[in-house]
């Protein structure tokens, strides 16, 4: 069985560094786009399989729950978590009813919460 794949899409590129460090020491595969666009493309590449996505929600273009709604959509059940400095009622709901979000995390992020997140969520029977 191979890594589990991160989809990271952030439109800061000292984040999406910080992601990478944090859950490729933790034998992630990760993978990076610097917008919701870029994040589509990857998906669209991958055709739409990746294990779990890690979102900003405020994000020039495109807003991350936009973002999880498309790539739900055009690819069917994605999982998600949502790391924001900013987020508002509107945005939050269709993360979670049309975009996938199971958790939302709050900047700046703790490295060992947000790994025991995703491993919760790749790894429920491990619990």
């Amino acid at each position: 069985m191979g890594k589990s794949v991160i989809l990271c899409v952030d439109d800061e590129p000292g984040v999406l560094h910080s992601l990478d460090r944090c859950l490729s020491l933790e034998n992630f595969e990760v993978l990076q786009a610097l917008d919701g666009p870029a994040g589509l493309e990857i998906l669209a590449q991958r055709g739409g399989k990746v294990d779990l996505m890690i979102v900003d929600q405020r994000m020039p273009g495109m807003l991350g729950d936009e973002f999880l709604a498309q790539a739900q959509a055009r690819f069917g059940s994605v999982k998600a978590i949502m790391l924001s400095g900013m987020m508002d009622a509107r945005g939050f709901s269709r993360a979670v009813n049309d975009g996938g979000l199971l958790y939302f995390m709050e900047k700046p992020w703790d490295r060992d919460e947000l790994v025991n997140i995703v491993k919760s969520i790749l790894f429920p029977e491990a619990l």
